[in-house]
């Protein structure tokens, strides 16, 4: 038997860097996949099982599904190969952990466990579509991006419903008890539905800590999940009981039906909190939520919390240990729930009544929690520093401060410090506190991280935000007498320019300013930065505090930029600025090779536009809807447009967001459609079948020997730089002139523009181009007025 450590382990075209985990079947490190020079997780195989052929398959499976599901929320696999006695996968490298390892922690935020489970639905039902069950959903398979965003994993045991809906062998049941719906207990023929029934489960568990049937035997597990009635989850998460019904029905037939059902289930239940019309994301008819269930859910939950808040005061009357589970999730949905509805926009009268009714009813429920905890339970209900300690105190000699114990002169009133009126910001909708040595930390520039001393306190960076519920304006800043004892605060911000600013207090902040015991308003900010803005606590001791802000806009980081209407912009990707070698001196309508310098980041819609964009903009303009050729609208990109109209939309994207939208230039385009490799194609020297929807070369589903058409956005793997369709399906306006090479290029990334420009150049070829002509160099001039159906547009948002 051959054994392998990550030490020794060697594979061909790959530099391990470390173990991440290891199970029975596979082990997986955080790899370097040598020939693109990127972060790859590479799973292998253990080879004890190498001789078992049904462990053999299973493995081999798992890359074959996943090679052909392409999907934002699904993993992707890079490569699959065989080593000598080792069998291995190439795939997505996913640094947030799992959610197993979040509930590690305790219950997710349900706001957070709603977005996991809509994102997971999208990927759940892009696979069913496909014809794949995955079997095994669990909270071990769902793992994070860099930036947050759920990934479906592991799809070992998934399979293909049009060959077979039993599982392996007759009887057999395939995945984990916990997870398992009713009739994969029983051995019986599944389908998505199935997926959709484990992902109620880890629902339940993301709200609750717990699953919702336990015993200790796998048969006794699978008997509850047959026999026992739906879990009801606590009083305080009763606004989520209906999807859970939905979710856990013993019958099929009474469950969501496909994943697109979850998501509009979703998006309905966030819209009537907010007080908005239920515009529904995947145009599925489903039940709108109704006013008077929300109304009950939300006093079942408020009663829920009270009731937690009696006991744990009985608790402590009573001289009991408390139960030191955090206690934080209940109180932020409150806070979130009272959040989005002071930011949802003046409504009819009856939308207005309801908002109005629940803000009472949050604000009586915080009036209760305020005056019902002691100071310390209010200093672990909101965190003002991660980890914060403070310097021991200095017993001061009479007649001297607590620091020196040098005489202090009597203060003037002008130099004393006096606090003044605290103006609490508005708490924004998307406010995240993340940890200052995760996500915040990790997307700093290189040099800016400066080492700070061990044991300081530490603000982590997040959008600005201040405790929802605070609302008696603190008085940490009191008129010092001469005898009252001092403390000096001392903030090391990074980056080292920013501002450091005290709100409740009139003298300005230095380092080392010298200030009473009490609460302190602290804010961080720089342009370009997220600011942080958070309340620090001074008791006994100095105290010094390193300040990590998080840039505003970082590579890989995607968003939506909200519509006056209310639904959202497209999907747009932050690309950081660089150097490349544009062009191929290979053509001659590329060549000649230069080098461009993109000094600045910028945004870069993740998909072509679509229809389902361009309608929103025919609609609101009166402008004309463009032909799809009978392939279909909604998410295909759109198509029979010309410059004019891509301008037009760029122009009304810009008047409803307020940001600066515009085509891309074509140093931008060919920079973000490589996505970081100086290859002709974003795939490097890989097979190209699969990868794109081309005429010849691509083996493209959607092109067959007398017909052809596009394929939704999305619909293949996305680019390193997480663009999706930069290699044909459709070709691309962009805002140069076009001219016959590059014999007046630039070396920076504005246009090129003419005079007596009749011809636009498109990029990136389409369905109908060979492979050779859909390469990120390829270009050729159109018409600024023609109307293809091989062309269509992305746009560009300009950063701040």
């Amino acid at each position: 038997m051959e054994v392998v450590s990550n030490s020794s382990l060697e594979i061909p075209g790959y530099r391990i860097l470390k173990k991440i985990n290891q199970g029975g079947m596979s082990t997986v490190y955080l790899a370097i996949q040598r020939s693109v020079g990127r972060q790859v997780a590479l799973k292998v195989m253990s080879p004890v099982l190498n001789a078992d052929p049904v462990f053999s398959e299973r493995f081999q499976r798992e890359a074959n599904i996943v090679g052909q599901l392409s999907h934002p929320n699904i993993v992707s696999i890079h490569d699959i190969g065989r080593y000598r006695s080792l069998n291995y996968i190439a795939m997505d490298y996913m640094p947030g952990g799992s959610v197993s390892d979040r509930l590690s922690k305790g219950a997710l935020e349900p706001l957070e466990a709603l977005n996991v489970v809509r994102e997971i639905a999208m990927a759940l039902d892009h696979a069913h579509s496909k014809g794949y069950v995955h079997r095994d959903l669990k909270p071990e398979n769902i793992l994070f991006r860099e930036d947050g965003s759920a990934v479906l994993t592991d799809f070992g045991v998934a399979r293909a419903v049009a060959r077979t809906t039993r599982m392996t062998s007759s009887g057999m049941v395939v995945g984990t008890p916990h997870y398992m719906s009713p009739e994969q207990a029983r051995g019986a023929a599944i389908d998505g539905r199935a997926d959709l029934y484990s992902l109620g489960v880890v629902f339940y568990e993301m709200l609750t800590s717990a699953v919702p049937y336990q015993a200790e035997e796998a048969v006794a597990i699978a008997i509850k999940h047959l026999t026992d009635p739906i879990p009801r989850l606590p009083a305080r998460h009763s606004l989520y009981q209906s999807l859970i019904d939905h979710f856990l029905a013993k019958d099929p037939e009474h469950r969501f039906q496909r994943g697109l059902e979850v998501v509009d289930a979703i998006d309905q239940l966030l819209a009537a909190l907010a007080g908005k019309p239920a515009a529904q994301t995947t145009q599925l008819n489903n039940t709108p939520v109704r006013v008077s269930s929300l109304l009950r859910a939300l006093l079942l939950t408020i009663y829920g919390t009270i009731s937690d808040q009696l006991t744990r005061a009985w608790a402590r009357w009573r001289d009991k240990p408390l139960n030191k589970k955090p206690v934080r999730a209940e109180q932020e949905t409150l806070m979130r729930i009272h959040q989005v509805i002071r930011q949802a926009p003046v409504r009819k009268h009856r939308q207005w009544l309801f908002g109005s009714l629940v803000s009472v009813t949050a604000v009586s429920a915080w009036l209760l929690f305020s005056t019902g905890g002691n100071e310390q339970q209010q200093l672990q209900n909101y965190p003002l520093l991660n980890g914060a300690s403070a310097l021991p105190a200095r017993s001061p000699q009479p007649g001297t401060t607590g620091r020196s114990g040098t005489p202090k002169p009597k203060e003037t009133p002008q130099e004393r410090m006096t606090p003044v009126a605290v103006e609490h910001p508005t708490v924004p909708n998307t406010a995240q506190v993340t940890s200052a040595t995760g996500e915040a930390a990790a997307r700093t520039e290189e040099g800016e991280a400066d080492k700070q001393v061990a044991g300081t306190a530490q603000i982590s960076a997040a959008t600005e935000s201040t405790p929802a519920f605070e609302s008696e304006a603190p008085s940490p800043a009191q008129a010092a007498s001469p005898e009252m004892e001092v403390y000096q605060l001392t903030v090391h911000p990074n980056p080292r320019d920013a501002r450091v600013r005290i709100m409740n207090i009139a003298p300005r902040y230095q380092p080392g300013i010298e200030l009473a015991p009490g609460r302190y308003d602290l804010e961080v900010s720089k342009p370009g930065y997220t600011t942080v803005r958070r309340w620090i606590t001074i008791k006994d001791g100095d105290l010094t505090i390193p300040v990590q802000l998080k840039r505003a806009w970082y590579h890989g980081k995607t968003f939506r930029s909200p519509l006056s209407s209310g639904e959202q912009g497209p999907e747009m990707v932050v690309v950081k600025g660089g150097q490349f070698r544009m062009g191929n001196d290979k053509r001659a309508v590329s060549s000649p090779a230069h080098k461009v310098t993109i000094a600045k980041a910028f945004a870069i819609s993740t998909h072509e536009i679509t229809f389902d964009d361009y309608d929103r903009f025919a609609d609101a303009t009166g402008a004309a809807l463009p032909g799809d050729e009978g392939w279909g609208r909604g998410s295909r990109p759109v198509i029979n447009v010309s410059w004019h109209d891509a301008q037009q939309y760029a122009k009304w994207l810009s008047k409803e967001t307020g940001k600066r939208y515009r085509l891309a230039s074509e140093a931008e385009w060919e920079y973000a459609a490589r996505g970081g490799v100086q290859a002709p194609f974003w795939w490097g020297g890989d097979d190209p079948r699969g990868k794109a929807n081309c005429r010849r070369g691509c083996a493209s589903e959607f092109n067959g020997l007398f017909s052809f058409s596009s394929a939704p956005t999305g619909h293949y793997q996305a680019n390193r730089f997480g663009l999706f369709d930069t290699a044909g399906n459709v070709a691309e306006w962009v805002q140069d002139c076009f001219a016959s090479g590059y014999s007046k290029h630039r070396s920076d990334a504005r246009p090129v523009l003419i005079s007596n420009c009749e011809l636009r150049t498109v990029r990136g070829g389409s369905m109908r181009s060979p492979l050779k002509n859909i390469s990120s160099d390829y270009r050729e001039g159109l018409r600024e007025d023609a109307m293809s159906r091989e062309v269509g547009f992305r746009v560009v948002m300009e950063l701040e």
